[in-house]
């Protein structure tokens, strides 16, 4: 099944069809489970808006990008100049070089450390939740671990996705010189319990995140006014039933220049920024959500 779906990614008719299964999804959540539609479509959303505003000729990164969905969305969506995939299961990463020819795949972990090799935990059954979490029944592999300011060196980094199944604090904290030289917005999964296998809790990331000047958006506020997320907000987020598993980090002088892009996406009306943004970038709005594989 997943190998099949792998093969649909990047064509159209696979795209048209993870877009219908993610509305399916909402409909189905809306008639069982009213009180998670607002965490499915807020994650839903994060999807699409993540791979939709990235600068035309600068850097996109997948950290986790598993089968490639969002890859194959970002190709589709937006510009960049380079796409840089990282995946850390090593047959995961030879099918994503096979299938996108273009994309710089690196094969590894990330964290705070590089150079060394980690054990990583594979689950058979369902691949996208493997991790740098030791868990009783999963394959063990070693992996290289690698910073992202490792990884990304040299490269013009405007947007970044980070699902690692908790391993989110230590690629942030890993990444320290690409978050203070380029300023990216960085799309990032936290859900609860995961980071604290890990170590990490939900109250060091949002403080590293404040201490570097970002600010955290909830995807259905990106493309609005507003206050960002507080502490207390964010640990809020996560409890049941949870606001959504994806967070937007912004840098705070970029905040009013994401939210136009994030407004021309959505096909919002935007002022003359936004409007100067998506005539540079050839970009119409669009009104349909991008697939999202964890």
């Amino acid at each position: 099944m997943q190998a099949t779906k792998a093969r649909l990614i990047g064509t159209s008719l696979g795209m048209w069809l993870l877009e219908v299964r993610d509305k399916l999804h909402l409909v189905r959540a809306a008639c069982a489970s009213p009180e998670s539609v607002g965490t499915l479509a807020n994650d839903q959303l994060a999807a699409l808006l993540v791979v939709s505003i990235c600068r035309s000729g600068h850097v996109f990164v997948d950290v986790g990008a598993h089968i490639g969905s969002i890859v194959a969305s970002a190709r589709r969506r937006s510009s960049p100049s380079k796409i840089v995939a990282v995946e850390a299961i090593p047959d995961r990463a030879a099918s994503l070089r096979r299938r996108f020819s273009d994309v710089e795949i690196v094969q590894c972990a990330v964290g705070e450390g590089d150079g060394a090799e980690v054990a990583f935990f594979v689950n058979e059954g369902r691949s996208g939740y493997s991790s740098l979490a030791r868990r009783d029944g999963l394959r063990e592999i070693r992996v290289p671990l690698r910073t992202l300011d490792s990884v990304l060196a040299g490269s013009d980094v405007d947007v970044i996705k980070i699902d690692i199944e908790g391993g989110e604090l230590g690629a942030l904290r890993g990444a320290v010189e690409v978050l203070s030289r380029h300023r990216p917005t960085v799309m990032f999964e936290s859900a609860p319990g995961c980071g604290a296998r890990l170590g990490y809790s939900t109250t060091a990331l949002w403080n590293f995140l404040d201490g570097h000047g970002y600010l955290v958006v909830a995807p259905n506020r990106l493309a609005h006014d507003g206050d960002a997320m507080s502490l207390e907000a964010f640990n809020d987020g996560h409890l049941y039933p949870r606001r959504t598993t994806n967070y937007f980090a912004v840098a705070r002088e970029r905040r009013e220049e994401v939210r136009d892009r994030a407004r021309v996406v959505l096909g919002i009306r935007v002022g003359s920024r936004a409007r100067s943004w998506a005539r540079d970038s050839a970009l119409a709005p669009i009104s349909s959500f991008a697939p999202h594989d964890a």
